[in-house]
């Protein structure tokens, strides 16, 4: 009898460990490419927070520069250009939320929360939307989009990622294709396909701290104004 209930005690607080472990659940991208060469990213991301890492909201880095998961290889574009971003908005499950916006030399971090507020444990969407420019690619005869969907620093485990992409009316992709794992890493534990209006990418296992989701998505050149690729 003893041992049966040392076993279900040590279940017990087994299980309670995995609910109460910060961590991303869910993670789904929208990106919107426009005809200007700007994309429009929503990205909704969903956590669970328990006081420690997360106690008043989350952190989004946002690099300035290109790195080497989603620097477009193309002669047109030095390594050294930034990429402008301006944050549209921020909300907390469906709310506006309170941030700031920091300025770190090759990133912008946005900073969600209030200094004085305080989250209680439980789950939480996000939903940041911003806007970014010379992300495009115009090289060896196509056109394409190069994303790092969610960074490389991220010290909580993700449950599940995924993207969508949404290319101006009248532009069909020709190939999807993406890269999964720490920075510099090139595995294909991913699922993708092409749609009217774009692709979506998903991957098909959680990832662990400091790994991520990239994608390519090509279409066919010449479609865009030379202005689009920051020309």
């Amino acid at each position: 009898m003893n041992k049966v209930l040392v076993v279900c005690a040590a279940l017990f607080v087994a299980g309670c460990g995995a609910q109460s472990e910060e961590r991303i659940l869910s993670w789904h991208s929208l990106i919107v490419v426009e005809k200007s060469g700007d994309l429009l990213v929503t990205e909704t991301i969903k956590v669970r927070a328990a006081g420690r890492a997360i106690k008043r909201g989350i952190l989004r880095d946002l690099p300035l520069l290109f790195d080497a998961e989603s620097k477009p290889p193309t002669k047109d574009l030095d390594q050294a250009l930034k990429k402008p971003i301006g944050v549209v908005s921020v909300k907390r499950n469906g709310e506006r939320e309170h941030y700031g916006v920091e300025n770190n030399g090759d990133r912008v971090t946005v900073r969600i929360g209030r200094r004085e507020v305080f989250l209680k444990p439980g789950i939480y969407t996000y939903e940041i939307t911003y806007r970014t420019g010379r992300q495009l690619s115009h090289d060896e005869g196509r056109d394409a989009v190069y994303w790092n969907v969610n960074g490389t620093g991220w010290s909580f485990p993700i449950d599940e990622m995924s993207a969508t992409v949404t290319l101006p009316a009248g532009i069909k992709g020709t190939k999807i294709r993406g890269y999964t794992g720490k920075l510099n890493e090139k595995g294909e534990d991913y699922r993708a396909e092409l749609t009217e209006t774009g692709a979506t990418i998903a991957s098909t296992r959680p990832f662990d701290p400091k790994e991520n989701l990239s994608l390519v998505l090509e279409w066919p050149p010449g479609l865009l104004d030379a202005a689009a690729y920051g020309k």
